[in-house]
This record gives C-alpha cells, sequence and structure tokens, in this order.
C-alpha cells in the first residue's frame, strides 16, 4: 500500500509581484492652477512661459522614458460648490458635494492625482483653537481649521493606494495674507505642511500615507516675509489687484513642479506591489489543495493557476479573482481536482489590469492517491495503556470503527461518522479495560476488515 508523500518546496516566504506604473496625472484646478499648467493658454497672452506639457516632455527624454513609461499630464476644472477653499476638496473626496459631481468618475482614467487650491486656500485669519474643528468651513480660515481639513483629507487618500496624490499648498498670499499677520499664518501652514504633516510628525495622523505628496508651492515664491516676490511690482504677481501668479512665476515654477510630482510619483510605484507572502500545495481528498496568501495587492486583476507535470510543460488549469488594490492580508486557494498519481510542480502568474504579468516561485508535489481500503495493525501491540490504530479510506463515506472483547461483546466506539477518502488515525486508550485480547473492526458499506490486538496491564 502506497502512502501519501507530501513534499512542499516552498513554504512561507515573501514575494513581490509587479505593481502599476504611476505616470499619467490629472491636474485638478481653477485658475491659478490652470495658470500654472500653460500661463499663455489660459490667459490669451504671448509671453514665452514654459508649460508643464513641455516640462513632462523634458522630463521623459532626460530620464529616458518611452512608451508605456512616458509621464504625462492632464488639466481638468473640477466644478465647485462651495469655492475653492480646501473644504470644497474635502466635500469632494467624501462624495458629499452635492451637486452631483463625482470625483471617482474624474480621476478613474488617471494613477496620479493632483489638487491644486485656489487663492482662497492660502488666506487665513488666525491661528484658531481646536473648537473650530467642528465646525470647519469656508468661513473659519484659520490654520487649526486647515490642518483639520487636511488631516480629514489624508485619511479619505489614505484608502486609495492605488492612487497617488499631490496636495499644493497656497501659490500665493492672498488679500487677507497681505499682512505681516496674514502672510506668517500662511508661512506657518505651509512648513507645518512640509515638515510635520508629510515626515510623519503631526499629533493626530502620525505616520503619513505613503501614497500622498506635498508640493509646497507657497514657499517657492513667497519672500522673506512669505508675500509674493517682489510683490507688486515686475515678480510673481500681475498687479495689486490680481493675486495669481503671472508669467515669470508659472515660468520658474513648472520645471519644479513636474520634477517633483514625476520624482515623487515613480518612487511610490515600489512601495505597494503585490506582495505574496505565502504559496502552499498539499495533498487532499479531492486532489491537490493550493493556498497562498497575500499581505498588499496593487490593480490586481487575477491569479492563473499553472500547473506542470514531471516530463510536461507549464499548462493553465484555472483563475482566481484578485483582490484590485488592498493593504491587508488576503488568503486564496484552489483545488486541483485533475490529478493522477506523479509528481507536478505548481505556480501563480499574476497579472494586472493593464496586463503586466510575472510568476511566482514553484512549489512541488509527490501526488498518489488512495485506491484501496485497509485496516492496519494497531501500534504497539501488546499495548498499555494506549495504541494507535491507522485505516485508510478509498473513497469518503460513513463508517464504524469497534471494540469487541473475546467473547464478541462490543465494548466500545472509537468512531461513528462520515469520514473523508485518505489515511485516518484515532487512539485507543483504555482505561477500565481488563487485560486480554481484544478485536476492532472497521465497517464500510462495501469495506469490513477486523484484527486482533493485546492488552497488558
Amino acid at each position: 500500500m502506497k502512502l501519501v508523500i507530501l513534499i512542499i518546496l516552498a513554504g512561507t516566504f515573501t514575494f513581490i509581484f509587479p505593481q502599476n506604473k504611476f505616470r499619467n496625472a490629472v491636474l485638478l484646478t481653477h485658475s491659478s492652477g490652470s495658470r500654472l499648467y500653460d500661463y499663455d493658454a489660459y490667459m490669451g497672452t504671448d509671453s514665452g512661459a514654459t508649460t508643464v506639457p513641455i516640462q513632462t516632455g523634458i522630463y521623459n527624454t532626460n530620464h529616458n522614458y518611452t512608451g508605456e513609461d512616458s509621464c504625462w499630464m492632464e488639466k481638468r476644472w473640477f466644478p465647485v460648490v462651495y469655492g475653492t477653499d480646501w473644504i470644497n476638496w474635502l466635500y469632494c473626496f467624501r462624495n458629499e458635494i452635492g451637486d452631483g459631481s463625482n470625483i471617482y468618475e474624474k480621476i478613474d482614467s488617471f494613477d496620479i492625482v493632483i489638487l491644486k487650491g485656489g487663492i482662497q486656500t492660502c488666506n487665513m485669519t488666525g491661528y484658531g483653537s481646536y473648537a473650530d474643528t467642528s465646525g470647519a468651513g469656508v468661513s473659519n480660515k484659520t490654520t487649526i481649521n486647515y490642518k483639520w481639513i487636511w488631516r480629514e483629507m489624508v485619511k479619505v487618500m489614505d484608502n486609495y493606494p492605488n492612487k497617488f496624490f499631490v496636495i499644493m499648498t497656497g501659490s500665493a498670499s492672498g488679500d487677507e495674507n497681505n499682512t505681516p499677520t496674514g502672510a506668517a499664518l500662511a508661512h506657518a501652514f505651509a512648513v507645518w505642511a512640509t515638515d510635520t504633516l508629510a515626515l510623519g510628525y503631526d499629533e493626530v495622523i502620525g505616520n503619513f500615507p505613503p501614497n500622498i505628496y506635498v508640493f509646497d508651492y507657497f514657499h517657492y515664491l513667497a519672500d522673506n516675509e512669505y508675500y509674493l516676490k517682489d510683490h507688486y511690482e515686475s515678480g510673481y504677481q500681475g498687479q495689486y489687484q490680481d493675486d495669481h501668479p503671472n508669467a515669470t512665476a508659472c515660468n520658474d515654477i513648472a520645471p519644479i513642479f513636474v520634477q517633483e510630482v514625476y520624482d515623487a510619483a515613480i518612487a511610490y510605484e515600489t512601495t505597494i506591489p503585490v506582495e505574496l507572502i505565502s504559496f502552499t500545495a498539499s495533498v487532499v481528498p479531492t486532489g491537490v489543495e493550493l493556498n497562498w496568501s497575500t499581505a498588499t495587492e496593487l490593480n490586481n486583476d487575477k491569479f492563473e493557476i499553472q500547473k506542470k507535470a514531471e516530463n510536461g510543460e507549464f499548462i493553465v488549469i484555472g483563475f482566481v479573482k484578485g483582490q484590485s488594490t488592498s493593504t491587508s492580508t488576503t488568503d486564496y486557494f484552489y483545488i486541483d481536482k485533475n490529478t493522477n498519481s506523479g509528481k507536478y510542480l505548481y505556480r501563480l502568474k499574476q497579472i494586472d489590469f493593464d496586463g503586466n504579468y510575472k510568476y511566482s516561485k514553484v512549489v512541488e508535489v509527490d501526488f498518489n492517491p488512495v485506491t484501496n481500503y485497509s485496516l492496519e495493525q494497531n501500534y504497539p501491540n501488546p499495548f498499555n495503556p494506549s495504541t494507535q490504530i491507522n485505516y485508510t479510506l478509498a473513497k469518503s463515506r460513513n463508517i464504524t470503527l469497534k471494540i469487541y472483547d473475546s467473547l464478541g461483546s462490543e465494548v466500545v466506539t472509537l468512531v461513528n461518522e462520515f469520514k473523508e477518502s485518505g489515511k485516518h488515525s484515532v487512539k485507543f486508550e483504555p482505561k477500565k479495560l481488563n487485560s486480554g485480547v481484544y478485536f476492532y473492526r472497521l465497517e464500510t458499506d462495501s469495506f469490513t476488515a477486523t484484527r486482533k490486538m493485546l492488552l497488558i496491564k
């Protein structure tokens, strides 16, 4: 009688499948961001200022990015209800904007999502108090309120690791910041955003999600007093009544903006892949069962299960749907029921939604199916105080395993239930029986066997 031999060459390990590329971006913005994207197109001028698309092309050239590796960016003017303040963006990402606008439909085809708030996103009227957080809104433009809103946005974005988010600080000091106090408030908030929140030191958020990057637009344009450089003269502001960055400002910022955004997004590509932490194969009554677990998944469409006989080639035997994107452990299994005696190799082919794929390591199993019924001699025999009884079932069925004395009287029933096919074992430990000869009998609807054992006390 052949016993089932199981060999698992690959047990618990960590294997990184490929992940999505973060190259295609959308800039969700209003007027100031539109000027940054393409100043002359938006303003109808011919200043010669560079554009974000031009700088993106330069970035691709400098990094030899072509084809699917190329970076590109679109600009979209997103409809608003509550103005261009940060509270509007929070409502957008919570899908609470109330006018039917769905930001997730807008960003569905993009991997990088950039939020550019309007001028009033850096207008601040004071430091505020923690009481402000209960009524965050457009009218409460305090640093405490803005911090609360950013934290809430971060919490939402943390749930979408398949997107890389860029949050931009205000582009300039607005009307309310054209005072020493206002400028200092805008400066303090931007410093908090980059040096506290984004570095994981915020007392509320703690660790900052790796799929979010803060672009400090404000300090690239601010002078030492945190106004626009050269303020109302020939510097970065068009005129006294217009707080938007002018052509000079956009020309200076566009290359920095493109460089930082894509450097950060591409660095994120390797942080949350599909991480396979275990892959095992084991013999079960119905065939060979494959089990695997992932710690994280990103853009994971499905697993293709492949099998190879000892002298054959890998063939596809099935598919299991992936979780798309997940940051928690997910367990999977697949049973190969079409298996005869022999040695087999199994592997997984993890396939992304964009068609990219990679193979797992290989697990090996020797499969010798049970084809006969048997009742083995107990061991040890003679015995005291206990012995082991092994039996094998060719098919799953109801069975009984009973102990009888030398006169044929039943003394105990060890098993009386449905059992799966395969090898089984039961321990017999008679505490109240006397020394002597006993018999044990295995019965099914198609098989009966009896063996003798000796108890010595």
